[in-house]
């Protein structure tokens, strides 16, 4: 089949706009039509030149599929767009055609499927369009190639000028001259022509005003076509040396378009100072002449016949081409007879016609014997020069019609039927992408009952974000993309036609899309009884942990979707655009939060909390959404939820007496927390707080955040004091708005965290000290073997207390050692024990207690030299692996006191850890007898 151009299928796409800018330049030459943009673009006047946005970053620019198509020029080398088209997604440019362009370099390119406008024309509408410069009226331009224009404003000129300031306009960006400047110093001298006066040269029609600038647009023309190092920096080095050239012309020379030449520009960019020079003056096509000439191929009668006899052909006309091209001097040009060519759509495949010059100079055409003339439309008449390399051509074209007995294809009513029928029931959803193999099938061979050459294919859905083509087969129709906006019914559609062998072509069919609708969330009021009925059954009293395990409340029936896509969920009050999330989780029950889980593609929700205080009336809302953080979100109604009235407490609750109250999250102090992990020395600011609504744990900082406030001592590079020093030296943990904080409920002095979904964390109180200022001191367990210490009071991270007062002969303490297989994480299993020292004459013994059976002795030294008090104990007992072990006093807690430790023997030195000691057997063993034990 023939394959169909990008032009041809890309130039219908013009005339379609949706607001812009009114502004720009002052200079422009020419009136705006009323409420509309003007564009023009020239060397000499371009007809039959695309117009079109440029998206490519670069200096050269070219016109790909990414670029909106916005028209072709008229004879006076303009297009012009409705008032407020939108010109702001790319660079205003302008692609000339060469003969062939059509059908030939943009055959293959994808962009030859998008066939569209408002008039739904056909590609092969277009399939021999090629530029003309109005310089040269009826002579095919010899070169393709883009221009661009940096103007804004309701009247636009492009030409090689205006390329040239936006060739510079990236460099600009890093000098103090600009683009325009830079130019007018290239074409007018350093400095010359400045301003405003630059401005209005360079944008302006100078094809009626200037003929030396008109000379060298032209040059420059022949120059970018063909050098193809032609950058910003060559440019206005071609530019200096055009400009010089052009000097050398005689005011007849500059005022002859066919007195050319360019500038030769190396492959390493060099250029010769030396203005170039002119060639031989090519030959003029005479206007009256080339009118008078198609006008005869206008009025010929041919119509397709069946096969012809002769050794000769037929000969079906003969026209006199004398005087068709002159030199500027009026001297006539002959035709080479050998570069006649006749064929159809400029291929030359089909062989019906053939031509020659004849001579009393007339071109006889004839049909070719043997052949019959089987293809209806264009045939085209191409006349060369005899003038060498310096030649012209002209292009003239014919009509052949078709006989009244010839058949075209006829149309399959009973398939079409059932086509616009499939086409009805089409899912057209904006910002779903769609593709109709994935849906059903439609056949284009299907609606046409005769075998076919070819079928054609247009629509006007290409502007929505629809890609609507035939397959590589020309056997489906095949519509794919996301529609970007909703439509009616009948709006947007399909036109196909089928062209035979003879060129005839079928009636137009015209199939209509349905309605684009908006992706839409909707609720099933049926499921969301059923769910609320579940809810109901909620035994909701203060003081009480909810029992959330109780219920399985699937949330995913609540809502049906007409889109495709993966459906987040939400559970909290009612949220608007602006703080969306603020509310997210939240009841209007105190202490209750709600919590929405998407495992496995299932929305569960959690009711989860501890009811504070009775209310009736409590409510919390769930949502469903596609994308719900983007611009093309899909976001269902807020579904009202009630909850079951909160009934008091049938006994008021007792605090305990070791025990988690609301008195310690409503204090505001600021806690340092460390853990006794074995080496995992964490450390930390932490809080306990409550909003109003929820009672909550904070730890350190978020992930991300621009300070941390939490640590680890048990690091090898810098010592356990640098790091508490550095927290110490943070701003009030209190007012950072980046703490990491979450949910916990209280129930009988422990607190019971959900943060990780379908795991819960239990925090208890193995030891509290409240001060006579009213801190505290607490040692807590979390999750059954994690100990940890929290202190509200003031003493800073890094302090350091005597080791002497703690350490003296007579003296009886004990401690607690912590040991795992691995480092410390979520996963490690950690165990505990107890053990006494007993001081004497720079000596100790250490007996185990918890669980007995270890003695060893040692050697005791008090090293105060440093600057901080250290206990230096060496092993020196048969059953002891000869450790020497490192102590400092941090930290005084009630009946205890918190140490940092560490050890060295032959292996080498462990990380610093935070131990726990005491001078009171009974709260050591009643702290380590609620921990897992070391194993004998």
């Amino acid at each position: 089949m023939k394959k169909v151009s990008l032009l041809a299928a890309s130039v219908a796409l013009a005339l379609v706009g949706c607001g812009g800018s009114d502004g720009g330049s002052d200079t422009n030459t020419g009136t705006p039509s009323a409420g509309g943009i003007i564009i023009t673009g020239f060397d000499g006047y371009f007809k039959n030149a695309v117009v079109f946005l440029d998206s490519n970053i670069g200096t050269k620019g070219q016109l790909d599929q990414n670029d909106t198509i916005l028209g072709l020029t008229n004879t006076k080398g303009q297009i012009t767009l409705p008032k407020g088209t939108d010109l702001s997604t790319g660079t205003i440019a302008l692609q000339t055609l060469k003969p062939g362009d059509m059908t030939g370099k943009f055959a293959n390119q994808q962009l030859a499927q998008r066939l569209a406008d408002a008039e739904s024309k056909f590609a092969s509408d277009y399939s021999d369009t090629y530029t003309t410069d109005m310089d040269l009226p009826g002579q095919p331009m010899e070169h393709s190639v883009v221009f661009r224009s940096q103007q804004t404003g309701d009247n636009v000129v492009i030409s090689p000028i205006t390329d040239l300031v936006a060739l510079q306009a990236p460099v600009a960006l890093r000098t103090d001259v600009t683009p325009e400047q830079k130019v007018c110093d290239s074409l007018f001298g350093e400095n010359e022509v400045t301003g405003k006066e630059c401005t209005a040269k360079l944008y302006s029609d100078f094809t009626q005003t200037d003929p030396k600038l008109h000379k060298t647009a032209q040059i420059l023309t022949d120059t970018k076509a063909k050098n193809t190092n032609y950058t910003a920096e060559t440019a206005l080095k071609a530019t200096v040396v055009a400009a010089a050239a052009v000097e050398t012309l005689s005011p007849d020379e500059l005022k002859d378009p066919t007195v050319r030449t360019d500038v030769t520009i190396a492959d390493n960019g060099t250029i010769e100072d030396t203005p170039p020079t002119f060639t031989e003056s090519k030959p003029l096509l005479t206007a009256a002449k080339y009118n008078e000439v198609q006008n005869a191929f206008d009025n010929l009668n041919i119509k397709t016949t069946k096969e012809v006899a002769g050794s000769k052909g037929t000969l079906l006309t003969s026209i006199n081409i004398s005087d068709l091209f002159t030199m500027h001097n009026g001297k006539t040009v002959e035709i080479d007879k050998s570069k006649v060519s006749v064929g159809y759509a400029l291929d030359n495949k089909n062989q019906s016609f053939y031509g020659r010059v004849n001579d009393k100079n007339e071109f006889e055409l004839y049909q070719t014997a043997g052949q019959s003339i089987i293809s209806v439309g264009k045939v085209n008449v191409i006349f060369t020069t005899a003038n060498g390399e310096n030649n012209t051509t002209a292009n003239f074209s014919f009509n052949v019609q078709a006989e009244a007995e010839a058949v075209k294809p006829t149309i399959d009513t009973e398939y079409l039927a059932e086509a616009k029928e499939t086409l009805t029931n089409l899912p057209l959803i904006v910002g779903q992408p769609f593709n109709i193999l994935e849906e059903m099938t439609l056949s284009a061979d299907a609606l046409f009952n005769e075998t076919v050459k070819t079928i054609e294919l247009s629509s006007n859905a290409n502007a929505i974000g629809l890609t609507i083509k035939l397959d590589e087969y020309q056997k489906d129709i095949i519509i794919s993309g996301i529609p970007t906006s909703t439509a009616k019914a009948g709006e947007y559609y399909i036109q196909l036609r089928a062209i035979a062998d003879n060129n005839l072509s079928s009636e137009v069919i015209k199939l209509e899309l349905p309605a684009i609708v908006e992706g839409m969330i909707s609720v099933n009021q049926n499921e969301v009884t059923l769910l609320q009925n579940q809810i109901d059954n909620l035994d909701l009293t203060v003081g009480n942990l909810i029992n959330h395990e109780a219920l399985d409340l699937d949330i995913t029936p609540l809502f049906i979707s007409n889109v495709t896509g993966n459906i987040e969920y939400y559970a909290g009050l009612e949220f608007d655009k602006k703080s969306r999330n603020n509310h997210e989780y939240y009841t209007t029950i105190p202490g209750v939060r709600v919590y929405t889980d998407e495992v496995n593609g299932l929305g569960t929700l959690t009711i989860l909390g501890t009811p504070k205080e009775a209310t009736k009336g409590g409510y919390f809302y769930v949502a469903a959404g596609i994308n719900p953080d983007a611009e093309n979100e899909i976001i269902s109604e807020m579904v009202k939820i009630t909850l079951p009235d909160v009934k008091p407490a049938d006994v008021p609750p007792v605090e305990p007496d070791l025990g988690f109250t609301e008195t310690h999250f409503n204090t505001g102090k600021v806690w340092k927390m460390g853990s006794f992990a074995d080496r995992d020395g964490e450390i930390g600011h932490a809080m306990l707080l409550n909003n109003g609504q929820n009672l909550q744990f904070c730890w350190g900082s978020q992930d991300g955040a621009d300070q941390q406030y939490a640590s680890n001592i048990s690091r090898w590079d810098q010592s356990a004091y640098t790091t508490l020093a550095r927290l110490d030296a943070l701003p009030n943990y209190a007012d950072y708005a980046q703490r990491d904080c979450w949910d916990v409920q209280l129930k009988d002095g422990k607190l019971y965290d959900n943060a990780d979904a379908g795991e819960t964390y239990v925090y208890e109180m193995l030891y509290q000290n409240k001060t006579a200022n009213g801190d505290y001191q607490i040692i807590l367990k979390i999750n059954g073997d994690e100990l940890f210490w929290m202190d509200s009071t003031d003493a800073p991270f890094a302090q350091s207390l005597s080791v002497s007062d703690k350490v003296a002969d007579g003296k009886i303490e004990f401690d607690m050692t912590v040991e795992s297989e691995t480092v410390a994480d979520e996963s490690t299993k950690l165990y505990y024990a107890a053990g006494k020292f007993e001081y004497a004459n720079a000596a100790y013994e250490y007996t185990s207690i918890m669980p007995e059976g270890f003695y060893t002795p040692g050697e005791l030294e008090i090293d105060e030299t440093g600057e901080h008090e250290m206990l230096i104990l060496k092993e020196t007992g048969e059953q002891s692996d000869y450790k020497t072990r490192y102590r400092y006093v941090n930290h005084n807690f009630g009946d205890f006191y918190v140490g940092i430790k560490w050890s060295e023997d032959s292996y080498g030195t462990s990380s610093p850890d935070f131990g726990l000691y005491s001078y009171s057997q009974e709260a050591m063993e009643k702290v380590v007898s609620q921990l897992p034990l070391l194993a004998d």
